[in-house]
């Protein structure tokens, strides 16, 4: 599956908050209900792929 970056941070500003990521996991899951949105902290950003149809 492949996966989406829709925001990366730099890990070194201090300014972004945790509240801040999840508000904006949140604003992407409500644009779009058929991905599966999550934090990837390898590479630091909030990314996305297709959800699993089951």
């Amino acid at each position: 599956m492949e996966k989406k970056v829709h925001l990366r941070i730099d890990p070194n500003d201090e300014s972004v908050t945790l509240k801040d990521i999840m508000v904006k996991i949140q604003e992407i899951q409500r644009q779009h209900p058929d991905l599966d949105v999550f934090w990837d902290g390898d590479e630091y950003a909030v990314c996305s792929r297709p959800k699993k149809k089951e």
